[in-house]
């Protein structure tokens, strides 16, 4: 009994596998992905790259150390020669006198005041560029929730399949139980090649059921593998498939993907950005100002300092001195051309601007058909598997009570399987063309969650309860 007691918190907190739903698993799916990561990384690099356009406002500092071996020298000496003097150089550079080691370092700092818009362009840029690489990062996202809900109502389908043939089994033990009690009696009811047109359909489910079954481990690893989950860890999808709903009008898709679509978001930011770097290459042609700092620290043992103000010595001699000054850097045709192939790119850019503007409604127009398409589908496959199941049920009770045939049991078997496996997959296409319509108008980034925020209803074990896909009888 103590055991029980002590066992008991376990055997509760183990427990049940988590049911999980395409939200929580398009969350988790986006948080593990590394094609996701991958974009996420292209925006850090934007960022550094803006980061390094804003660097070229601050001043540079440049310094240069060398050192070897040079001559000695000793300063010039005032001598008399006759009756004038003269400047003696007791060791000329033109001969050896003793060498020696020196040291060297010249260094200057450079202040940018003034470059005509050659840095602000190109850091503008930079920052244009980050926007595009976050709207690459949504696109991405985009396609992890096409992946994601196609394994989704993949394995809900499969599963769908499974319990389509375990009813299909009932349906024909049922009716192998008839046929073989009413052979027995020789009633004319039945044949005895009732037998083998069952054996028939019995074989056709099995075959339907391995496909079934091995469809839901596929798309079971694929959703393992787009969350991360590893081989112990499982989870539960729920058991039907969403119920269709009428979409809305096909002008509303369009304007969200005119005003979502990542692609028009990276096209307006590459825009500004390409038309800013035009403008940054003809800043180019014209000079920069700056303010600049330069000087040296140099020694050498063997070497007199020579305080003669013009003369500087590069072995021997300290000092610094600021100064203002421009940089103009022209050429015969080299900065036309880089003014050329820019705005060549802009005009690339603009030319696809007017394509995605063309091509973009084309494409959410044939997504949205096909929502529209499995949403009548959907409900024409229901009234057919409605009446289908009403026709199989009905013709057992007429079987049974003598006023039919087997044939008719047959014939009513046939058809509701046909229709229900048709509802199922109009259900699938419908549910999946919601999906990629979601991606083509660019609505599904309304959905997405928050950087660095995680959805508060992602906890394994919460489930939402589906809209049943099975209709009721009528």
């Amino acid at each position: 009994m103590g055991l029980a007691v002590l066992l008991a918190p376990l055997a509760a907190s183990g427990a049940e596998t988590p049911v999980l739903t395409l939200k929580q698993l398009t969350v988790m799916a986006l948080d593990y992905s590394h094609e996701v990561k991958a974009t996420k990384s292209e925006v850090t690099l934007a960022q550094e790259q803006k980061n390094e356009a804003h660097g070229y406002r601050w001043p540079q500092f440049d310094a240069l150390a060398t050192g070897g071996v040079v001559p000695n020298a000793r300063r010039g000496e005032v001598r008399s020669v006759g009756e004038g003097k003269t400047l003696f150089y007791p060791d000329p550079k033109d001969k050896l006198h003793g060498m020696n080691v020196f040291g060297n370092l010249t260094f200057s700092l450079v202040q940018p005041l003034y470059t005509f818009g050659k840095i602000a362009y190109r850091e503008s840029a930079a920052a244009k560029n980050i926007e595009v690489k976050k709207a690459g990062v949504d696109l991405k996202k985009g396609e992890v929730t096409v992946q994601v809900a196609q394994a989704y109502y993949g394995l809900i389908l499969a599963n769908q399949g499974k319990e389509a043939v375990g009813d299909a089994r009932t349906y024909l033990r049922d009716a192998r139980e008839r046929i073989t009690r009413l052979l027995r009696v020789n009633s004319p009811n039945v044949k005895e090649s009732d037998q083998y047109r069952l054996a028939m359909y019995e074989g056709g489910v099995e075959k339907f059921a391995a496909q079934a079954e091995e469809g839901a481990k596929v798309a079971y690893m694929a959703l393992k593998a787009l969350v991360g989950y590893g081989p112990s860890q499982d989870f539960r999808v729920p058991q039907e498939l969403p119920a269709p709903t009428s979409p809305g009008g096909l002008d509303q898709y369009i304007r969200l993907a005119l005003e979502l679509r990542p692609e028009f978001s990276q096209l307006k930011s590459g825009l500004v950005a390409r038309q800013l770097l035009v403008d940054a290459a003809k800043a180019d042609r014209y000079p920069s100002f700056f303010l600049a700092v330069v000087g040296q620290v140099a020694g050498a043992a063997g070497r007199d300092y020579n305080p003669d103000p013009y003369v500087n010595d590069y072995f021997n001699d300290n000092g610094a001195v600021p100064m203002v000054g421009a940089k103009w850097h022209f050429d015969f045709g080299i900065l036309k051309a880089k003014i050329g192939q820019a705005r060549a790119e802009l005009e690339q850019l603009r030319h696809t601007e007017k394509h995605a503007l063309m091509g973009i409604p084309v494409e959410v127009a044939r997504d949205y058909g096909k929502v529209q398409e499995n949403y009548k589908g959907s409900l024409g496959m229901e009234k057919a598997y409605i009446n289908a199941r009403r026709w199989l049920v009905t013709s057992f009770s007429n079987f049974d009570m003598g006023l039919g045939k087997m044939e008719d049991i047959f014939q009513a078997f046939e058809r509701f399987g046909s229709f229900r496996g048709d509802y199922l997959l109009a259900l699938y296409g419908y549910n999946l063309a919601v999906a990629q319509l979601d991606k083509s108008s660019g609505a599904f980034r309304r959905n997405l969650p928050a950087e660095g925020k995680p959805e508060k209803d992602i906890t394994p074990g919460r489930a939402v309860q589906p809209v049943s896909s099975t209709p009721p009888a009528k």
